[in-house]
């Protein structure tokens, strides 16, 4: 999965050739094997395309996330505590194309990562005009309490 996120092309001239350009990609899989594959796949195919146009090419990469994979006992204390607080919950639409940081818990130990959702109506996490729902904050932090117990015994 490949999204496009950003693209220059020289300055704002008219009747002049850009000089430079410059595109910013955000690349996504599900598995980290499986990233490593399109990365080299991506550069390759934009060498070849730069170098067929006589343009140079450089490569920099910026936020580098491993996959996201919810560990099992991870999701059933989660599950558990969700059900307890009776807090609605489903893996549906799942899994999901963002790119996240949330990997890099799971590669240090058993992990689980939920969305407390802000409803549908609401704008995207990453829309210009998303602002946080405040109220979330009491049943996000019901959920971890009723975890620490469940798990506390």
């Amino acid at each position: 999965m490949l999204t496009i996120t950003h693209a220059r092309l020289g300055e704002p001239a008219f009747g002049i050739a850009p000089g430079f350009g410059e595109v910013w990609a955000t690349l996504r899989t599900c598995t980290d094997v499986m990233m490593e594959r399109l990365r080299l796949e991506a550069e390759d195919l934009v060498r070849r395309v730069t170098a067929g146009e006589g343009l140079s090419t450089e490569i920099a990469y910026r936020d580098v996330f491993n996959h996201c994979a919810n560990d099992v006992d991870a999701v059933a204390h989660l599950r558990s505590a969700l059900d307890a607080e009776g807090v609605r919950h489903s893996a549906e639409g799942l899994p999901l194309r963002g790119s996240e940081d949330f990997g890099r818990f799971g590669s240090r130990s058993k992990s689980a990562m939920f969305f407390l959702g802000a409803g549908k109506e609401h704008p995207g996490l990453h829309e210009s005009n998303y602002d946080f729902p405040d109220q979330l904050i009491e049943t996000g932090a019901r959920i971890f309490v009723r975890t620490i117990r469940n798990l506390l015994g």
